[in-house]
């Protein structure tokens, strides 16, 4: 019989220590007090306790650490802001990516007589308008063979695919399955396995709006949670704001383009000459306002101006990141006046980011007629020539930086932990990290277990310009006002044709050296003709951007 010291531990006796030990006297146990299993047992609890008092105590001193004041000395900063990715605590909610309203497109420049295909979240979707006039989405393929549905066709509000003429309802149900001559009512038709995978959308601010979760639950869930709008798009206070907002394909990823927008300090210098010069930039200040633990409140970020001018107006300017994708940047200046961004940044698929947004403008102090009539003749403009005019040059160089920028992140082992970024203009770019990583899972919830590195093929310098891919062949204002100036081209060109005719026929038949009024003619065709020349370089915007991209300029004598 072996020995042993009488256990101490509560939850035994010593007869019952006696007991175990005379039934276990093997080595796993000679280092034990006793050969209680209860003892045994108090001694893991309490191991296991001093090694998380220890994690907990050293998560403690790293949160103390990164949420130290910023000391600023002459533009830099004593302490650079912490890169560590935050641990998810045990427990906490992370953001569900699937769970959330999306806008996909434009109402404006979806087409009611045929489907068509975006995506979303790496989700391949097909839209189309049913017989009530209301939008639906259901994935991109049939479920009879996988076949797009997006190049089907629309038979009594009901979806079409083109292969083998399958017909699916807006919740996806199957119709008509024209191989076993059977209909919705039919056994074959009510398999589940026939049914396509719809998803729950509604209308808001002129777009459309997709729920990518499908099932029974989807549609209840999206019901009971509205989207995260910008209200002052609505506001009819805010000059502007009617319209439709405007849309334009980053080609990069989602984490990157949301970086940029959380990061004006380079505006003066990226888009010198455009958004600012770069002899003008100042040392700005950012701090972080509201960082909620909820993961669904996002975080805001405060800051002064980023250029000498807009110190010495007295710029603030609040940056406010909503999830999923709702991003507000407000301008306030000392006289009153304010500028809102209203941007919406929608992760389409690896690669690839939409953006929808519009820049909204309000001054309540001094106003001059000539503002107020140039205003009114700008509000005049149809939208697919004021996009002609707003989305060169500066989209162009966001285009090249961040595209480049997404493929060195991607290939390095570190990926964006290899930043340096000592001063507090990036605490906008670094509260944005600890969100995703601390909050969000570190990557956009992409389906089909996709992640941000399956980037596609890098793109050249000519196809990362092209204005076509980017925005105009999903803009029904741009096509339309490229199908205005074909017709103007034409009216030229005939008139001018006309005009050289007349002069000709007026030297012929009164076999007379050229008068006066056949060289008057002959400048007004001329004119035309330069006139059409002059419309045929402007409609190249429309399809890819010409000319330098930097405005690499001297800087001037201070």
């Amino acid at each position: 019989m072996t020995v042993v010291t009488p256990c101490t531990a509560r939850a035994c006796t010593a007869r019952a220590c006696t007991a175990r030990a005379n039934r276990d006297t093997s080595a796993k146990f000679q280092d034990f007090q006793c050969g209680c299993f209860a003892s045994r047992q108090m001694q893991r609890l309490q191991s296991t306790k001093r090694r998380r008092d220890a994690r907990n105590s050293s998560s403690i001193r790293a949160s103390a650490a990164s949420h130290a004041e910023v000391k600023e000395t002459g533009g830099h900063v004593t302490k650079k802001p912490s890169l560590e990715q935050p641990t998810q605590a045990v427990g906490k909610e992370s953001f569900a990516w699937l769970k959330n309203w999306y806008p996909v497109a434009n109402v404006a420049d979806l087409t009611t007589a045929e489907p068509s295909a975006h995506t979303l979240l790496n989700i391949k979707l097909v839209v189309w308008q049913d017989s009530s006039g209301n939008w639906a989405a259901a994935e991109d393929r049939c479920p009879h063979r996988l076949a797009p549905l997006s190049e089907g066709r629309i038979q009594d509000g009901n979806l079409a695919c083109n292969y083998h003429g399958w017909q699916f309802d807006r919740q996806g149900a199957c119709l008509l399955n024209p191989q076993s001559g059977q209909s919705g009512s039919d056994p074959a038709c009510r398999s589940k396995g026939a049914k396509a995978r719809a998803f729950p959308t509604q209308v808001g601010q002129g777009m459309l709006w997709v729920w990518p979760e499908s099932g029974p639950h989807a549609w209840l869930d999206s019901a009971m949670q509205s989207p995260a709008v910008i209200p002052e798009l609505e506001d009819p206070n805010w000059p502007g704001s009617k319209g439709d907002v405007f849309a334009t394909t980053m080609m990069c990823n989602w984490d990157i383009a949301m970086e940029n927008t959380m990061d004006p300090s380079h505006a003066n210098w990226l888009h010198d000459g455009f958004a600012g010069k770069w002899e003008d930039a100042a040392v700005m200040t950012m701090r972080l306002a509201e960082n909620p633990t909820d993961p669904k409140q996002g975080f805001l970020v405060t800051h002064d101006g980023y250029s000498k001018k807009q110190q010495a107006a007295g710029l603030k300017v609040l940056r406010k990141f909503t999830p999923p994708c709702t991003t507000r940047h407000e301008y306030q200046y000392k006289d009153g006046s304010e500028m809102l961004a209203a941007l919406y940044f929608v992760p389409s698929s690896p690669g690839r980011t939409r953006v929808f947004g519009k820049f909204l403008f309000r001054n309540p102090g001094k106003r001059n007629t000539l503002l107020s009539l140039a205003e009114g003749v700008f509000s005049r403009i149809p939208d697919g020539f004021k996009h002609n005019l707003f989305s060169g040059r500066m989209t162009d160089q966001d285009a090249l930086m961040l595209h480049g920028q997404d493929y060195a992140v991607r290939q390095d082992a570190k990926r964006w932990r290899s930043y340096f970024i000592p001063s507090s203009a990036d605490m906008g770019v670094v509260t944005f990290r600890r969100w995703l990583d601390g909050k969000a899972g570190g990557d956009v919830g992409w389906a089909g277990g996709a992640s941000s590195s399956d980037l596609p093929p890098q793109l050249t310098t000519e196809q990362l310009r092209s204005s076509w891919e980017r925005h105009t062949k999903d803009c029904s204002a741009c096509k339309q006002a490229i199908a205005t100036i074909n017709r103007v081209k034409t009216g030229l060109t005939v008139a001018a044709g006309g005009l050289l005719l007349v002069a000709l026929f007026t030297t012929a038949q009164y076999r007379s050296a050229i008068s006066d009024t056949t060289l008057i003619e002959l400048g007004c065709g001329a004119a035309l003709l330069v006139a059409r020349e002059a419309l045929a370089k402007w409609q190249l915007g429309y399809y890819v951007s010409t000319g330098p991209v930097y405005n690499f300029r001297k800087k001037p004598a201070q």
